[in-house]
């Protein structure tokens, strides 16, 4: 198949979930054989995306990321890409989130005569659904077929547009044999860490307690692997961190180089999730793959990957007693650490390993072009 992935953005910048799950699955498809044509509106350098693998024919990284608001931009990528289907056909058009991606797939599917898959993912629509319901709901109607990383956003769409018979349930994946479990001895110290964008649906409001009622415990580190979204984040943690005296026990990293994530991940000995939104993140099936025990919210996705009392622990959302118990009482028993790290390493290579993300995803892309476009 010839494909146009439509992607926010994609490697070699890695910005967040998306650009991990769309480079991780452009490399599965073009091992498959397939072509891929990737449309981007952040890569921010064609070159360097392009020479990534020989089988994508063409990359085009100025997509709008608001295209209701840019015609202009609109227009010239309807043009790009009817250049490259005249050359090359596009056999299936798949976007990686409702908006902008799919409603751009949308509507140059119908231009071109070509199906589209849409991949829903997490805040295009738990959030979304709400705030911008009619853009979300043309999209689920327009698609040929429909991705959903998790059944509570499917079920979520469902409510919106009947769509469940269009629909397919793909978890994300994480790359086994970049996130390996540490080898190192322990050190004397433990550490308590979490990564990635630290948004507010992250749940910023419960981390920051969270580790100044564990930093009573004088042995305690923390790590956050990665950066606040926005201004007022970075001032709202870096206040925290001051006022309570942490500076010298919370690392927080900055923008990370996905390949390098796995160092960090390393040296911790407990991972939290406090989101109270997912779709299904990267960061804890990473955490997993490095046989790490998981405290997190059942926030939408997190009970697909952890399990409640075997590879970890699963809280309310936004109970904060909750997941301090736990983080205590896993922080006590170093060898239940262990016994569950080993278990969430066992469970994400029997069900997110790349190969069987790609395989479901390859079988969803053949039914749309079976079933033609929209």
């Amino acid at each position: 198949m010839h494909i146009a992935l439509l992607t926010p953005s994609f490697p070699p910048m890695v910005d967040g979930g998306v650009a991990i799950a769309t480079g991780r699955l452009a490399a599965e498809l073009c091992r498959r054989g397939h072509r891929l044509t990737v449309i981007t509106s952040s890569s921010q350098n064609g070159q360097a995306v392009a020479a990534a693998a020989d089988a994508f024919l063409a990359v085009y990284d100025g997509a709008p990321d608001d295209p209701q608001h840019q015609p202009a931009a609109v227009r010239a990528l309807y043009r790009w890409a009817a250049g490259q289907h005249r050359q090359s056909p596009f056999d299936v058009l798949l976007a990686y989130f409702v908006y902008p991606s799919g409603w751009l797939a949308t509507r140059l599917g119908a231009r071109l005569g070509v199906p589209v898959v849409c991949s829903c993912r997490g805040n295009d629509i738990s959030k979304d659904v709400f705030t911008a319901p009619y853009t979300v709901a043309s999209v689920l109607r327009r698609s040929t077929r429909l991705l959903f990383v998790s059944p509570s956003l499917l079920q979520l769409a469902d409510a919106l547009v009947p769509c469940r018979a269009k629909a397919t349930v793909v978890p994300n994946a994480v790359d086994l044999e970049r996130f390996v479990p540490a080898t190192a001895a322990p050190s004397a110290c433990l550490t308590v860490g979490t990564s990635g964008i630290l948004r507010w649906k992250k749940g910023l409001d419960l981390l920051l307690p969270l580790l100044c009622d564990l930093s009573t415990d004088a042995r305690l580190r923390f790590l956050i692997a990665g950066y606040p979204l926005d201004a007022e984040a970075e001032q709202r943690l870096a206040a925290f961190v001051s006022h309570h005296g942490l500076a010298e026990r919370v690392e927080l990293t900055g923008p990370v180089p996905h390949e390098k994530m796995v160092q960090f991940l390393q040296r911790m000995d407990l991972y939290v999730s406090t989101s109270f939104q997912e779709g299904m993140p990267n960061g804890v099936l990473e955490a997993m793959a490095c046989a790490l025990p998981v405290v997190a919210t059942d926030a939408d996705g997190l009970p697909l990957l952890v399990v409640d009392g075997v590879t970890g622990y699963l809280c309310p959302a936004g109970d904060l007693q909750a997941l301090l118990r736990r983080c205590r009482f896993l922080l006590a028993r170093p060898q239940l650490r262990r016994r569950m790290g080993a278990a969430g390493r066992r469970r994400v290579e029997q069900h997110f390993h790349p190969e069987q993300e790609a395989a479901a995803i390859e079988a969803v892309l053949y039914q749309a072009v079976k079933a033609g476009p929209p």
